[in-house]
């Protein structure tokens, strides 16, 4: 329960940094586009959506512009009204209700969801995945679709910037198990492979498919420093758009 707490606390103290540093950011956005084209051909008008670990909301706006009623769902109440006040300032407090969720807990997730997203690391939050699995389980139509993007346990691009200045974070990830400064409180961080993800879920949930993003793009603790180089994070995001499809060492796994 202090855990869970400190952690809310921690997200509360970046809720309103959150967008600018991340989410509003060029690489950010185009992360986030990449996400959304692949969860899109599973999105239809009138479902019921989880966007599992919401943040500040811009999945929960994009599901409901999609027709979908979203539950909103995150451990830090400050998080959960930036996502409000943005659902009430583009007209869709009605189809965007917050639910305040402890991911290491999350016991009803509401429902039942035809589709959930949890996005951009939500869940290498949690300490374990048992309880988070046990819950979508409950709360997911047969049938139903559950995407999930999370941090990967190899990033080339953290390994090499920081290996060179000789860093320890150039490693961090590589046990499974880090820590990170969020709003000022260290909490601690699971990084997974596919396989992970693939295991924790299965037998309930069986893998439709696996796709990398952000294989050429730094980690977001590097993107304005790579914005104050147009050129350079063009071309990156060229690369990005034209690799092949394959799972080979994703920043972030998306997988559905």
């Amino acid at each position: 329960m202090a855990e869970a707490l400190a952690q809310a606390a921690a997200f509360d103290r970046f809720a309103d940094d959150y967008d600018t540093g991340f989410a509003h950011s060029i690489p950010g956005r185009w992360l986030r586009h990449a996400v959304w084209r692949r969860v899109a051909p599973h999105v239809r008008h009138g479902m019921r959506a989880l966007d599992l670990g919401c943040g500040t909301g811009e999945d929960s706006l994009w599901l409901a512009h999609a027709g979908a009623r979203v539950t909103a769902a995150d451990g830090s109440p400050a998080m959960l009204r930036v996502t409000a006040d943005k659902a009430t300032r583009f007209g869709m407090g009605d189809r965007i209700t917050p639910r305040i969720v402890d991911l290491n807990a999350p016991g009803d997730l509401g429902g039942p969801h035809d589709v959930v997203l949890s996005n951009f690391g939500a869940l290498n939050c949690a300490t374990g995945l048992a309880p988070v699995v046990q819950a979508l389980d409950r709360a997911v139509v047969p049938g139903g679709v559950v995407a999930l993007v999370v941090m990967g346990r190899f990033c080339v691009w953290e390994t090499l910037w920081y290996g060179a200045r000789l860093r320890r974070t150039a490693v961090r990830r590589w046990s499974g198990r880090s820590t990170a400064d969020i709003g000022g409180t260290t909490i601690p961080i699971r990084y997974c492979t596919p396989g992970d993800i693939v295991r924790a879920f299965a037998p309930s949930f069986q893998v439709l498919s696996v796709h990398p993003v952000g294989l050429f793009l730094p980690p977001s603790d590097l993107f304005a420093r790579l914005e104050r180089h147009p050129r350079r994070l063009t071309r990156l995001m060229r690369w990005e758009r034209g690799r092949p499809i394959g799972p080979a060492w994703p920043v972030w796994p998306i997988i559905i």
